[in-house]
């Protein structure tokens, strides 16, 4: 990774985090690029700077994968999207396939995410599963966190170089199938509003697979390899979008102090398998919706092997990837107006544990798809096996 860049205006300076600046010390020491004022904080400046220079924050956007703009006076939604469309980013005003429940604030930002306060939600690319998907990521935080909420990133081919010679052919090597179920109550979240016939063109569209079942839910599903070169700069990117409760458990040690006594007993010293039982169980219990026995959205994710067998991660590999993942994040509070823009092909990002209150909104855009990306030259990136 290249050391900072020259300054192109004597109105902004550049650097990375500092110490004090993290919550959690890693391996990752240059992501983000921080931009932010020398003197004059206005967002009239930084409207200024991106309006003279776009090419310029979008070359590095290439280079280091994420830039935050940091103490410059950015107030609400509208000058959230102002700052990305200066930086010529087409953003996306419809939200299909989502995940997580969201509140839409404009046509174009959405909040980041309505999930449980005290749960983390796992590294992940944008729509992950989605053969097209965003290539630029943007969030703004518009009220800062009383404590904690932070949302941690991961350069992701250094995430995979970090990885073990065998765990790295596999990933190589072994697409990955992705298996959605949305039961019919929830495909107004997932699909905003969109009609079965709608629904349906769109799936073709993206080349998924899929089943309607008789009570209007439907299963679809699609696979690739998730490993892939980088359409501008050719760096290695690795899709990072493996669900799995063993990988998620190593980043909740990491952060066991935030919880009570029990729950660390709970990540720390259950057994591997009993754990997994005792989280998969609770993904069952929570599919009844309002006392009902309405089925919640489901994903899940395999390896195909060479036979085209499905085959989950092992319990040493999860545990690896998730201790790989911890030691690669960029870990850093948020602070008021701070504008995180990420390239979303090559940098993974996830949510911490948080204490309302906290509000985050989000916007993405300059779509790919997933399918017309070279695959990732391993030449550079030697792997190989022990036998």
């Amino acid at each position: 990774m290249p050391n900072l860049p020259i300054s192109i205006s004597k109105a902004m300076k550049l650097r990375f985090l500092q110490d004090n600046e993290k919550t959690f010390m890693s391996n990752e020491k240059e992501l983000p690029l921080v931009i932010e004022p020398v003197k004059d904080k206005s967002f009239a400046v930084l409207k200024g700077l991106l309006n003279e220079s776009s090419d310029w924050f979008n070359q590095q956007l290439d280079t280091y994968g994420a830039i935050l703009f940091r103490g410059f006076e950015v107030e609400d939604a509208e000058q959230f999207q102002k700052v990305l469309e200066l930086l010529n980013v087409q953003l996306e005003s419809v939200y299909h396939f989502g995940s997580a429940h969201r509140v839409r604030i404009t046509d174009k930002i959405f909040t980041s995410s309505e999930a449980p306060p005290d749960r983390i939600i796992a590294p992940h690319n944008e729509l992950n599963m989605v053969p097209m998907r965003p290539s630029v990521l943007a969030f703004f935080c518009q009220v800062q966190p009383d404590i904690y909420g932070e949302t941690p990133i991961i350069n992701t081919e250094k995430l995979f170089n970090a990885l073990s010679p065998s765990l790295q052919h596999k990933i190589a090597n072994f697409p990955q199938r992705f298996v959605r179920y949305v039961p019919k109550h929830l495909l107004e979240i997932v699909f905003e509003g969109l009609s079965q016939e709608e629904i349906t063109r769109l799936l073709q569209e993206q080349g998924f697979d899929f089943n309607w079942q008789e009570d209007g839910s439907i299963y679809f599903e699609c696979s690739y390899i998730t490993l892939f070169s980088h359409p501008k700069t050719s760096r290695l990117c690795f899709c990072l979008s493996i669900v799995d409760s063993l990988v998620s458990r190593e980043w909740y040690r990491n952060i066991g102090q935030r919880y009570s006594f029990w729950k660390r007993l709970y990540y720390n010293w259950l057994p591997a398998n009993l754990y997994k039982r005792f989280q998969q169980g609770l993904t069952t219990a929570a599919t009844v919706v309002d006392s009902s026995q309405n089925r919640t959205s489901t994903l899940n994710t395999y390896f195909l092997n060479e036979d085209g067998q499905d085959t989950e991660m092992t319990q040493a590999e999860a545990q690896e990837l998730g201790k790989a993942e911890w030691k690669n994040a960029s870990v850093f509070k948020w602070k008021q107006s701070d504008i995180l823009v990420m390239d979303n092909l090559q940098v993974a990002h996830s949510r911490l544990n948080t204490k309302l209150k906290r509000k985050i909104l989000t916007a993405f855009g300059n779509m790919s798809n997933i399918r017309d990306m070279k695959p990732a030259s391993l030449s550079t990136h030697p792997v190989s096996i022990d036998v």
